[in-house]
């Protein structure tokens, strides 16, 4: 069967550190049916990743680890070391690969680096230095990623680095890897194992040129970084570094910085808002880009209604409205699409933020929910909203759908109302 295009959303949401990845996929409406599950937390966010394929057969392992990759990571060390065995380590990854999956792709290859290259850690990382690419663009802002298969030489680092004589060395060679693909997931192992140290290093990386190696500091530090080992640094302290960045004029920062904070809400939410008061009254950033950021850092506490970061956005927690009507589909067909209509009169003037939260039946029957957008901005007093909302119900590689009572209700400011229940029928 022909294979169809590459359905490039999958793609982002499975490449977490491709710009929208909170927005597109939430880890933990992964439904486990779906995939293989197998060793640590980290692995088994991978390998669901990996085994991500759209009903058209697309593999996002073979679309990232590939032979035309490997022939990119094997050419390049060819040029800077003349032995090195290209061919074999080809043929190999052409015979290894159909058995792997994307994270023991990238280990194997790891492995295979051991192997080919002379053997001394301080040789071979002087030959994958110079192997490396040219950096990324430093005068972009966004939209810069790099080759998946440059995440190789930093991993090799991780594995063989990570030991107190060669700290120095690892460190300086993550730091330039990061230029090229980010060294996000090789770091962990350092912070784990020298966390003092390799803190202090990320901290003088909010400093460097390259907003790359700036983001890598941020991200690096994140205490759910998606796919990678979990690392458990004081909460403060990442929000000593944080404070060196929030203030940065590349978007790909300050998406990172704003995404470690909401993980950090996740543990000590009021750290986070008062962080953010802070940011505003120092007035170093942009004042609608902080306004970003702090939409972006709250979202969770936003779902959750929590009053202080809703009051920061200038959202009450008890919005003055009144619903003066409700319509929602009773029975929706897998496919189809469930519609809400609603009118509301504002009290007051006030902002407010309208959602629709789907509550999605699981196979042992609770629930997942997810929040659909529907509405942000200012009213007046006296002033009438009326719409409708048509949300897809069909099925997605990242959610099964299941048959039977799933609810739908009205979120204004966190705070729900009007739950009506419809029939999802195959």
């Amino acid at each position: 069967m022909e294979r169809a295009s590459p359905d490039w959303k999958v793609i982002n949401s499975g490449i977490k550190y491709l710009d929208n990845f909170d927005k597109r996929l939430e880890i933990q409406d992964l439904d486990p049916k779906l995939f293989t599950v197998k060793n640590s937390p980290a692995d088994r966010k991978l390998v669901a990743m990996a085994k991500i394929q759209a009903e058209t057969g697309f593999s996002l392992k073979d679309e990232l680890f590939n032979q035309e990759k490997v022939r990119i990571l094997t050419a390049s060390l060819k040029r800077v070391y003349a032995p090195f065995n290209t061919g074999q380590m080809e043929r190999k990854a052409r015979q290894a690969f159909p058995g792997l999956e994307l994270k023991q792709r990238i280990h194997w290859l790891v492995d295979k680096l051991d192997i080919y290259l002379p053997g001394g850690f301080n040789e071979n990382l002087d030959i994958l230095y110079s192997a490396l690419p040219p950096a990324l663009n430093p005068d972009l802002r966004d939209d810069d990623f790099g080759q998946f298969i440059w995440v190789v030489p930093g991993m090799y680092v991780a594995r063989y680095g990570c030991e107190s004589t060669r700290l120095e060395r690892s460190f300086v060679f993550l730091r330039e890897a990061t230029k090229r693909f980010s060294s996000e997931f090789a770091v962990r192992p350092f912070l784990l194992q020298f966390p003092e140290e390799t803190y202090r290093f990320l901290l003088n990386c909010t400093q460097d040129s390259h907003y790359h190696v700036r983001r890598w500091a941020s991200e690096g530090t994140r205490p759910y970084l998606p796919w990678a080992e979990r690392v458990v640094l004081p909460s403060k302290d990442i929000v000593q570094l944080l404070d060196q960045l929030h203030g940065d004029p590349s978007r790909f920062v300050t998406r990172s910085v704003a995404n470690s904070l909401n993980d950090i809400s996740k543990m000590e939410p009021q750290l986070v808002v008062k962080t953010l008061k802070r940011w505003f009254r120092a007035d170093i950033q942009d004042k609608q880009e902080l306004r970003w950021m702090s939409k972006h850092a709250l979202r969770t506490l936003l779902k959750k209604g929590d009053k202080t970061a809703l009051a920061l956005l200038g959202y009450s927690a008890s919005p003055k409205y009144r619903l003066m009507a409700v319509d929602v589909t009773e029975q929706v067909e897998v496919g189809g699409a469930l519609v809400w209509y609603s009118r509301i009169f504002s009290k007051a003037s006030q902002r407010l933020t309208i959602g629709l939260r789907l509550y999605y039946l699981r196979s042992n029957g609770t629930y997942s929910t997810k929040i659909y957008v529907v509405k942000d901005a200012t009213f007046s007093a006296g002033e009438q909203l009326e719409f409708t909302k048509r949300v897809p119900i069909r099925p997605m590689t990242t959610r099964v759908l299941y048959p039977g009572t799933h609810y739908v209700e009205l979120v204004v400011n966190g705070q729900a109302q009007a739950n009506r229940a419809f029939e999802l029928v195959a």
